[in-house]
């Protein structure tokens, strides 16, 4: 019982695109058939070479021992790429320290500021406080004279 390649790639559960992959010239040769169905010309491959593509698809004795190298090769991808992200991780952790270091020095050199910014505005309000009481030397009684006054808008004048 001859199948065509979506039959047959329905039942191996893949793509028709494999199925084609494997029918090379030599194959064509010895397994295909050209059939009309249904006033269409359509490509079925013979009892024998289903056979061999059934082998072929569910894993004869040439696929399992050629996937059993391409598993173990997989399995050291897998283990260069788990050791490369494992040493990225580390140098990760290494720079998230440092920025920790880093945010800690800001946080002191902010509140340095801060408590020097404190400081010299206690101060300004103390010598602010020492200039508004009078001088010992005048008396409150005396009036201060000044021909000029305090304020100009124009120095010059």
């Amino acid at each position: 019982m001859s199948k065509t390649i979506k039959e047959l790639a329905e039942e191996f559960s893949v793509s028709k695109q494999a199925i084609r992959k494997k029918l090379d010239p030599k194959f064509r040769a010895n397994y295909v058939q050209t059939v009309t169905r249904n006033g269409v010309q359509t490509l079925v491959v013979t009892d024998p070479g289903y056979s061999l593509l059934k082998q072929h698809f569910e894993g004869g004795n040439d696929q399992q021992l050629s996937g059993g190298n391409v598993a173990g090769n997989t399995g050291n991808d897998n283990m260069d790429t788990i050791d490369i992200l494992k040493q990225q991780l580390t140098v990760k952790d290494q720079q998230l320290k440092a920025k920790d270091e880093q945010l800690k020095l800001m946080q002191q050199l902010l509140d340095q500021s801060q408590q020097l910014q404190l400081m010299a505005e206690q101060k300004l309000v103390h010598h602010e406080a020492l200039g508004a009481t009078e001088s010992p030397d005048k008396s409150p009684d005396e009036p201060t004279t000044s021909a000029k006054p305090k304020h100009k808008w124009w120095p010059f004048s």
